[in-house]
């Protein structure tokens, strides 16, 4: 294979990449159609390939990693009148994830009761409001503590994003709908 058939077989996968992934984008008229549902589960964006400080950052969490779901049960529990609408449990770091955004396309429009617990040496700033939102309104600050929040949404569709600031740290957040 010569040079130039290397690079039009090339260029031509990229090209084809590039139209396989532009059959995927949705384009939605906000004032004329409510945002698609895309999935019954939270989806999470991408984050960066965790780096060789990964694992010393797993070793500042307060507890192991294994042993987050278990803590998270006890830190944000269901209340006495019924079950969580969702929860979200982890840990984050500078090196593996100091950014995530979380996505509910299910949730119904309405009013949420909601929780955050952390531990570790940083701050945990929760932003929650409108799916896809690109300034959400309501934000906690939670900072070796568990902080309760509300939040309200008129279209189906909710984001929560997480954001880290200073040590890893671990986190547990339920959601509850109100009424």
């Amino acid at each position: 294979m010569t040079f130039r058939s290397t690079v039009a077989a090339v260029t031509a996968l990229a090209l084809a990449a590039v139209g396989v992934a532009g059959c995927t984008a949705q384009t939605t008229d906000a004032a004329s159609s409510p945002p698609p549902v895309a999935s019954q589960a939270p989806s999470l964006s991408p984050t960066p390939a965790p780096t060789e400080d990964a694992s010393s950052d797993e070793a500042l969490l307060p507890i192991p990693f294994d042993e987050i779901g278990d803590w998270a049960e006890t830190a944000v529990p269901p209340s006495e009148s019924g079950a969580l609408t969702g929860r979200l449990t982890g840990w984050m770091s500078q090196n593996t994830s100091p950014h995530q955004r979380n996505s509910f396309g299910f949730l119904e429009p309405g009013d949420y009761q909601g929780q955050l617990a952390c531990r570790g040496g940083g701050t945990i700033v929760l932003s929650a409001g409108e799916l896809d939102s690109e300034s959400l309104a309501d934000t906690v600050s939670c900072d070796n503590s568990t902080i309760a929040f509300d939040v309200s949404i008129a279209q189906t569709g909710m984001t929560i994003d997480l954001d880290l600031e200073g040590d890893p740290s671990i986190y547990a957040v339920s959601l509850k709908r109100m009424g």
